[in-house]
């Protein structure tokens, strides 16, 4: 019911509230405290909830004793008869929701675009989005993939990078790249230093300049904007020069794989604790492919030049 509604484009009880945080999005909940509403049938309930304490935020229901009814108190717009059949109907369907299970990936794979958890589906053998799941192919769409086709993916990834890593000569030929791109980086910033000095130097002489008369106002502010840019563009550069030595601690990134990996000796089964200690979060593609999110900085490759 609560997809139809949704689907439907029937606005929610928070959308007529003009809650902050209203959602177009129908939920089981809200339609069955609809349908379980004293108030359609022309009763009013009041004091059924009340706080513990002036600074709680949360409510607690009071006891049937404790709450005030007033019957025939406004037009019903439901008949008795048809109220009392939905609450039969209600508790007719009521089933008692089994313990949850916990799935290799829940928590870990999440939908690419809604950014969704992903559920375990049992007869699929797999994950589809959440919101998918919930609300249907208007909020989202399946995102399917079947845990074998996931772990797979995860174990092949796993051995690509322990494989890259354990090649000949790698650890030492992508430090040594590394030190040369290091040395190139500093280069540069020493030649911006050096410009920079150089444009600051011209605006000083442009004031000058322009005290002794020797250029006009207008020349002035053309020479200081030109100025001004160029000296904005090599700051610039110099920051995402700095920024870039500050990150390309390759040996601490490696050091830190080999650390989290050596605990792992048969990359050939995905475990939990395998999963929780070297992967943050999974992301699942409309098509099915993923994107993984490690949490260490994966080793990269030498640098080409």
């Amino acid at each position: 019911m609560a997809r139809g509604l949704y689907n439907d484009d029937v606005t929610t009880p928070s959308q007529l509230a003009e809650k902050t945080n209203a959602t177009t999005k129908w939920h089981g909940s809200s339609v069955r405290k609809i349908l379980e509403n004293p108030h359609y049938m022309g009763i009013l309930k009041q004091c059924r909830d009340h706080k513990p304490t002036v600074t709680s935020k949360k409510r607690k229901h009071n006891s049937i004793s404790d709450q005030v009814v007033i019957e025939n108190s406004h037009e019903p717009i439901v008949p008795i008869e048809d109220f009392l059949v939905v609450q039969e109907l209600i508790k007719s369907r009521k089933r008692t929701r089994p313990q949850s299970e916990k799935y290799l990936f829940t928590n870990t794979a999440f939908c690419s675009d809604c950014g969704r958890g992903m559920h375990f589906k049992k007869n699929r053998k797999g994950y589809i989005c959440g919101n998918y799941n919930k609300h249907g192919i208007k909020a989202c769409s399946n995102h399917y993939i079947s845990q074998t086709s996931l772990t797979d993916i995860v174990l092949t990834d796993l051995n690509r990078i322990s494989n890259k890593i354990n090649k000949n000569n790698y650890y030492q030929s992508l430090i040594k790249e590394i030190t040369l791109n290091k040395e190139q980086m500093r280069e540069i910033l020493e030649t911006n230093i050096n410009e920079l000095e150089a444009k600051k130097r011209d605006k000083t002489n442009l004031v000058i300049a322009l005290s002794n008369g020797i250029i006009s106002n207008d020349d002035y502010q053309l020479a200081i904007n030109s100025l001004n840019e160029v000296i904005t563009n090599i700051v610039n550069e110099n920051r995402k020069l700095n920024k870039e030595l500050e990150h390309q601690d390759i040996e601490k990134d490696l050091k830190e794989f080999k650390k989290n990996l050596s605990s792992f000796t048969d990359l050939q089964v995905v475990t939990p604790e395998l999963l929780h200690t070297l992967i943050d979060r999974i992301e699942i593609k409309a098509d099915g492919t993923t994107k993984i999110h490690y949490r260490f900085n994966e080793p990269t490759d030498p640098p080409a030049y």
